[in-house]
């Protein structure tokens, strides 16, 4: 029997003063079965989760950067969620080794250690290894064409803001119920997720979405954490004919690690696949169009994202697949750039290049969208203390967030 199991991973390691946050952790097996479920506090905890029920063969999903290899900024895989999901409300936090919290980095080293396998979706692992990846909830969300999200993510995570105040928490828990009763539905496609067969997993079917902040994100954990598990299935059962890596042209780290983000992908959000096989896939295999009819499930899509690429959009693929006018090396060489790597190559007022004991290349200046997502992810972890149901805090945090969607759908072409 296959296990897949998911981990919706709280970033922040806690410390002596501050005890970590909740990560929700989900196994399911090859018919769906939930066998565990959960919460688990820290990394230690969760790392022993995942050692006590992974086997060889099993496939683990893990919600948080898993590889870290840049200084600042932000990683290539991030980059390109927001440019090939951004039309979907979709966009990443950025994650570099001068943020506080990089539980992901310290999960996988605990799991490398104990024999477990990172993979980046660019390889064929052997048959008997054990192996996690990054993924990210909302691209499964807009990729599955299973759950009917054809025109944005749903907003079960923040308040929004556009409604009255009065009505965002209301609104919240029952966008949140959508989501529960659409994956309730897919202990009938093929893999399965069936979440009535655990007790915990069950009562999101039984029990209405809360309206208090804290009982909602304990909520919400558990429900990233199963679509993880799914995600988790989906790439064991499919590989790249429904999956894209995002972040495949990256620089590896030092110990040849590359950063990806395997991220479930509808024709529509593709740009290109690379050629390497995973699990049901061939190599240089085009992706399959989804067999599965949304509207025999229950949906009924009103609009069908068009297929044709966006206006602007990155049509050469030899930058990564950004947009090559956005990071020219004019705009790497303007007076206003921002250097992101110390000791790099990087260009003065006068356009000289001064190497300081470096010969990488500098970073790419960040674009707006990108300063204000990482505004967003320090306001969401400068609240160290405090009420954790503070509307003013959640109704900033929630504004700053849509700030972002809007740009980007400027930044990448969208109207």
């Amino acid at each position: 029997m296959t296990r897949f199991l998911g981990v919706d991973l709280a970033w922040g390691e806690g410390n002596g003063s501050r005890a970590a946050n909740e990560s929700g952790v989900v196994c399911i097996d090859d018919a769906g079965v939930v066998i565990d479920a959960g919460w688990a506090v820290g990394v230690d905890e969760v790392a022993e989760w995942v050692i006590a029920y992974a086997a060889p063969g099993d496939v683990i999903a893990v919600d948080a950067p898993l590889v870290v290899p840049n200084a600042a900024g932000m990683r290539l895989c991030e980059r390109e969620v927001g440019q090939r999901y951004g039309r979907w409300q979709v966009s990443a936090y950025p994650s570099n080794l001068g943020l506080p919290a990089l539980g992901g980095v310290a999960l996988r080293l605990r799991l490398e250690a104990a024999g477990l396998e990172y993979f980046d979706g660019l390889s064929v692992p052997s048959d008997d290894a054990v192996i996690f990846f990054e993924c990210y909830p909302h691209t499964t969300l807009v990729g599955a064409v299973e759950l009917g999200y054809t025109d944005a993510r749903p907003r079960y995570k923040k308040l929004d803001t556009t409604l009255p105040v009065a009505e965002r928490r209301a609104n919240r828990a029952a966008v949140c119920d959508d989501l529960i009763g659409r994956l309730a539905r897919l202990s009938t496609v093929d893999p399965p997720l069936d979440l009535s067969t655990h007790p915990e997993t069950a009562a999101l079917l039984d029990t209405p979405s809360p309206t208090k902040e804290s009982a909602h994100k304990h909520r919400e954990d558990l429900i990233d954490a199963a679509v993880c598990a799914w995600t988790a299935a989906i790439w064991a059962a499919s590989g790249l004919e429904r999956f894209q890596v995002l972040g495949a042209t990256d620089s590896p780290d030092e110990q040849g690690r590359v950063p990806t983000l395997l991220a479930l992908a509808r024709p529509e959000q593709r740009v290109a696949v690379p050629a390497v096989a995973g699990p049901g896939a061939t190599v240089g295999q085009s992706p399959a169009v989804g067999s599965i009819d949304a509207a025999a499930l229950g949906f009924s899509p009103t609009r069908l994202p068009r297929e044709t690429p966006l206006p602007g959009a990155a049509t050469d693929h030899s930058e990564g697949h950004m947009n090559p006018t956005e990071y020219s090396a004019e705009t790497q060489s303007r007076s206003d750039a921002i250097e992101f790597v110390e000791g790099g190559a990087a260009k003065t007022e006068a356009g000289r290049t001064e190497v300081n004991g470096s010969t990488r290349a500098p970073s790419p200046p960040p674009t707006t969208v990108e300063l204000l997502r990482s505004a967003t992810w320090h306001l969401e972890h400068a609240r160290v203390v405090g009420d954790a149901d503070d509307v003013a805090f959640e109704a900033a945090r929630s504004a700053l967030a849509e700030a972002v969607f809007d740009l980007e759908r400027v930044q990448y072409g969208e109207s």
